[in-house]
């Protein structure tokens, strides 16, 4: 039997076959190509009556701990030194002076600095509406990547908050601060990343001989009502009053000149020595969007923007 030969297709209709495929891409090509030219025509201009807004897409963070929420008051324990031990359970290993990396001038002050961690639990354990936070970066080479504000945490923690183990779920951690006056600033902002509020009333814990600093100038920058802010000091026993003297001299004083720190040489050089880890040292603005400002401000004039507590 023979078989039937299957006629060739001619060149025009080989043509036309191939074609179709390309005709609807180009086809598709093109409505995709209108909807995207004409998609925020549809939507609206920002900012135009009428627009439909896109909501920002939301910032990737667990609800705020049932502790915190509700919380009005910042207590801020200002970190001066970073624990440097292995063994972090044992409150007699956090307190010898060689477990710890202390400057020369630091040396005798550990037991201060213990009691200031201390004050700050015991002011917490006070105040129900109040939210603790240990506040010191990861400042000193020598120390490795560890943070001032942890190893305060672990010597609460060590010491089982001294009989106020309640204390522990308010307390949290700021891990980026440089200096006396990023311990309040960054504080205040990483109190509403905890509690999703800005707070209503600030205290601060440090040395005794700092007060000036804290409540003339880093209140100040701020413009943080004074009625509403405590300053609660501890000194070194048989503090020597040139120690007073030299706090005002060298290191109150450039914030006088400079109160944000930012343009200062000596408080910018301050703050590169404390970052020897170039960790990134800000905060975005969905943590404390109505600080925003006051987080970029760099100038030697006042910040003159509205802010949640003035």
């Amino acid at each position: 039997m023979q078989e039937s030969t299957p006629t060739p297709l001619s060149g025009s209709l080989l043509m036309r076959r191939h074609r179709v495929p390309r005709r609807i891409t180009y086809i598709v090509g093109v409505f995709l190509l209108a909807g995207v030219l004409l998609l925020p025509f549809h939507l609206g201009q920002p900012g135009e009556p009428g627009a439909q807004q896109r909501p920002l897409p939301p910032v990737l963070l667990p609800e705020p701990a049932h502790a915190w929420i509700g919380a009005r008051h910042l207590i801020v324990v200002c970190g001066h030194a970073v624990f440097i031990g292995r063994d972090r359970s044992k409150p007699e290993r956090l307190e010898d002076e060689s477990q710890w990396f202390l400057e020369t001038f630091q040396h005798g002050q550990l037991g201060t600095m213990l009691a200031h961690i201390e004050r700050g639990v015991q002011l917490a354990a006070a105040d129900n509406s109040s939210l603790l936070l240990f506040s010191g970066g990861e400042t000193r080479v020598t120390a490795g990547p560890r943070s001032e504000a942890a190893s305060y945490w672990e010597a609460a923690d060590a010491h089982g908050w001294w009989g106020m183990p309640h204390v522990r779920e308010r307390a949290g951690l700021e891990v980026q601060a440089r200096d006396s006056f990023e311990n309040v600033l960054f504080a205040m902002c990483r109190f509403h990343e905890l509690s999703g509020a800005y707070p209503e009333r600030l205290t601060v814990v440090s040395f005794g001989f700092k007060r000036w600093r804290f409540e003339e100038l880093h209140r100040a920058a701020l413009r943080f009502p004074r009625t509403r802010f405590s300053f609660s000091g501890v000194d070194p026993p048989g503090l020597d009053p040139s120690v007073t003297e030299g706090e005002k001299a060298r290191s109150a004083r450039p914030f006088e000149l400079d109160p944000y720190g930012c343009t200062d040489p000596g408080l910018r050089r301050k703050r590169a020595e404390r970052n020897p880890f170039r960790r990134s040292v800000s905060y975005p603005p969905e943590s404390c969007p109505a600080m925003a400002g006051l987080m970029a401000h760099c100038s030697k004039e006042m910040y003159s923007g509205t802010l949640p507590w003035s």
